[in-house]
């Protein structure tokens, strides 16, 4: 076998070793994997999310009736206003004819009450009693207000037309449905003049009884108390017209006493 020259086997050892170093030195490293990162997440609160409170509906009560188309209520909020009544008219205080008798029966139906009341217009508020009923429609369909014509209430027109129909309050005598003036003074009926009486007679004297009353003709200066003391005197029998004659004695009424 021929043996290789020494200069190709110093070549074969150089490529050899380079090989080798290539081998060793050249190769590339796996990458190496990362760390799992975990996914981020969103802090949960522990406390729940607090819900925003409902606002408390407010109440009113009624505290001062000024008449029945205005009033005063306190809230259950503390606040205090006054209302007027939408749709009514009231009559003059203290002077409007039936002025008196409206403002008894608004005090009566409201002073004390729990109301709702409706929204705030410029003609005035609804207020509704503690049963549903609207107080205006009440109060004029019982004749205690008179509609406001400048509030388009067909309901409220409806229930003064019953009230006038009916003659009811203050659409009956005297007011007649006027409610600024005084009522007027009622007329005096003239009575005819009573008749003459008679005077009554006079009662007639009484009559003495015969044991009681003297004898007319009876003398004072004769008294005989029996006829025992007239015939012991010696004057029976008496006479009428005689002193000491009396009817006791006489008990025939002749006209003679003592005559046995």
């Amino acid at each position: 076998m021929k043996r290789l020259p020494n200069w190709l086997k110093i070549v074969l050892a150089a490529f050899g070793v380079l090989f080798v170093l290539g081998a060793v030195f050249g190769k590339t490293p796996e990458p190496k994997l990362a760390a799992a990162t975990p996914p981020a997440t969103t802090p949960t609160s522990t406390s729940s999310a607090t819900p925003t409170p409902t606002p408390v509906a407010v109440t009113y009560t009624v505290g001062t009736v000024t008449d029945g188309a205005n009033v005063v209520v306190n809230g259950s909020d503390g606040t205090r206003k006054t209302v007027r009544v939408l749709g009514v008219v009231a009559p003059v205080t203290t002077t409007g004819c039936y002025a008196a008798e409206s403002l008894a029966w608004a005090t009566s139906t409201l002073y004390g009450k729990t109301v709702q009341l409706g929204a705030e217009t410029v003609d005035g508020v609804a207020v509704t009693l503690a049963g549903g009923q609207d107080y205006a429609a009440l109060a004029i369909q019982n004749g205690y207000l008179k509609y406001a014509t400048s509030v388009a209430a067909p309901a409220l027109a409806a229930a003064e037309t019953t009230a006038r129909q009916a003659v009811s309050g203050l659409w009956a005598p005297p007011c007649n449905g006027a409610i600024d003036v005084p009522a007027p003074t009622p007329t005096p009926t003239p009575q005819p003049p009573a008749p003459a009486t008679k005077a009554a007679p006079p009662k007639p004297a009484p009559v003495p009884t015969t044991e009681e009353a003297p004898a007319p003709e009876q003398d004072s200066a004769a008294y005989y108390k029996n006829c025992t003391a007239a015939k012991a005197a010696g004057a029976a029998p008496l006479y009428r017209g005689e002193p000491g004659y009396r009817a006791a004695l006489d008990r025939d009424g002749d006209g003679v006493a003592c005559e046995r």
